[in-house]
């Protein structure tokens, strides 16, 4: 038998708030995860068009959080390395490594750079599109 939306909305007001708050901040950062990627996309793409952008192939692991982009570094390699296996006609071309997030510090750059990742934030990427 289904719960009527009362029983449901009932069920809900009743949980503890710690609960209810960890669960809207998760939807957030979905959404708001989803939204910087096609931030990024617009801008790149924008970059492009504008004759900013002169990688011949570029893979991008893009986070809003600068600690899951250090953190997800060799998942990211990894990734591309598969994606290379599948599609061997791009193997042969150079490829640069781009770690993307709202704002990175002096620090996450150095980090990122260490394991040859390029470090861009948003300021990064509208740097020079203005004007």
């Amino acid at each position: 038998m289904r719960k009527s939306p009362d029983a449901v909305v009932s069920a809900i007001a009743f949980r503890p708030l710690d609960e209810l708050i960890d669960e809207a901040d998760q939807r957030l950062a979905d959404v708001e995860g989803g939204a910087l990627e096609k931030l990024v996309g617009q801008l790149y793409e924008e970059r492009s068009r504008k004759g900013m952008g002169d990688f011949p192939i570029t893979f991008g692991s893009c986070k809003r959080s600068p600690a899951k982009l250090l953190s997800d570094v060799n998942n990211f390699k990894q990734h591309v390395e598969r994606f290379l296996k599948s599609m061997p006609r791009y193997q042969h071309w150079t490829k640069h490594y781009v770690g993307i997030s709202p704002l990175l510090s002096n620090e996450h750059r150095s980090t990122l750079q260490s394991h040859d990742i390029i470090p861009q934030d948003l300021n990064d990427l509208t740097l020079g599109l203005h004007g």
